[in-house]
C-alpha cells in the first residue's frame, strides 16, 4: 500500500510544477513603452506567441487589453511597441521546458519621484502609476490563476528615468534617483511578496540634451549606484543595470518620423534592449529560472 501512495504522488508532483508558469513584469516611461515600429520589425524575428501578454487598459496594442493574450505589442499605440516581444521570445528560446508570461504598464513621460513614488511607508498615499502598476500586476495574476496557472513572480524589467532628469524635475530630485529607484525596488518586492524578484534597467539618455535633461548625469549615476555589483549604500540585491547606451535610437529608424530624436530608443535598439533584459535574467537566476 506504501509502495502504491509513493506512486502516486510521484505522479501528482510533476503534474502540479507543469502548472507553474513564470512570470515577467514591466514597467517606466516611453521607453518602457516602446517606439519601436512594427513594420520595420526584421523579417528574422518571429514572436514567440506561446507566452502570455497581460497588459494595462492605459496601453494600447494590436489585441484586446487586461486579458490574457499571445505574446503581441503592447505600446502607446497598435503600431508600435516595447521590449516584451524580444524579451519573452528570448526568454522562452533560452528555457523551452518552461511557461512564460508577461504583465505590462508603463507610461510615457512619467516620473519616479512622484508618479511611480511607493510612499516612505505603506500607509503614505502612492503615485498614481504605482497604483496602477499594482493594479495590473495583481489582476495579471488573478486572470492566469483563474485560467489554471500557477504564476511565479521571477523578474521585473524597469526602463525610466528621464523624466526625474528633466528641467521640470528639478536637480533635488534628478540626485534623488538612486534613492527612490532603491525604494521602489524594495517596496515591489514587498507588496508583490517577491522578495527574490531579480530587477533589471537599462541606461537612459545616451546621448545629452542638457537643456531639457540637465539631471542627466545625476541620474545615470543613481543607477549605477543601486545595482548590486556596483556595493555601494544604494546597492539591492539582484537588481542588475544593464548597458543601452550603445544601442540604436529612434533618429536612425528605417523612415522614421523623427530624425532628431536622440531620446527613445528605434526598432533595433528595443529588440535588443529586450534580449539584454533576458540574459541578464538569465545570469542572475544562475540559469535556473
Amino acid at each position: 500500500m506504501r509502495t502504491f501512495i509513493f506512486f502516486l504522488l510521484a505522479l501528482l508532483v510533476p503534474s502540479l510544477h507543469a502548472k507553474e508558469i513564470n512570470v515577467i513584469l514591466i514597467g517606466g516611461q516611453s521607453n518602457a513603452t516602446g517606439q519601436g515600429y512594427v513594420k520595420n520589425l526584421p523579417a528574422c524575428f518571429k514572436t514567440d506567441e506561446r507566452v502570455l501578454l497581460y497588459y494595462s487598459r492605459y496601453l494600447k496594442g494590436t489585441k484586446p487589453t487586461e486579458q490574457l493574450i499571445p505574446l503581441s505589442p503592447a505600446s502607446e499605440s497598435p503600431d508600435r511597441f516595447g521590449v516584451e516581444l524580444s524579451l519573452g521570445t528570448a526568454l522562452q528560446k533560452k528555457f523551452p521546458q518552461k511557461k512564460w508570461a508577461i504583465i505590462k504598464h508603463a507610461l510615457s513621460g512619467s516620473n519616479l519621484f512622484c508618479q511611480w513614488n511607493p510612499g516612505k511607508t505603506p500607509q503614505d498615499k502612492p503615485g498614481e502609476e504605482y497604483v496602477k502598476f499594482l493594479r495590473t500586476v495583481r489582476n495579471g495574476l488573478e486572470t492566469l490563476k483563474k485560467q489554471g496557472h500557477t504564476p511565479v513572480l521571477k523578474a521585473m524589467a524597469w526602463q525610466q528615468g528621464e523624466g526625474d532628469a528633466r528641467d521640470i524635475a528639478g536637480k533635488e530630485n534628478s540626485r534623488a534617483y538612486g534613492k527612490n529607484l532603491n525604494h521602489l525596488i524594495n517596496r515591489i518586492r514587498a507588496d508583490l511578496n517577491a522578495p527574490d524578484l531579480v530587477f533589471v534597467y537599462g541606461s537612459v539618455l545616451p546621448v545629452p540634451i542638457p537643456a531639457r535633461f540637465p539631471g542627466r548625469d545625476e541620474v545615470r549615476q543613481g543607477q549605477k549606484n543601486v545595482a548590486e555589483h556596483a556595493r555601494t549604500p544604494l546597492s539591492v540585491s539582484n537588481a542588475v543595470y544593464v548597458p543601452a547606451d550603445d544601442l540604436q535610437l529612434r533618429s536612425m529608424d528605417f523612415h522614421t518620423p523623427y530624425p532628431t530624436d536622440t531620446l527613445h530608443l528605434g526598432t533595433h535598439g528595443i529588440l535588443t534592449l529586450g534580449e539584454r533584459f533576458a540574459a541578464a535574467m538569465e545570469k542572475a537566476w544562475g540559469q535556473k529560472p
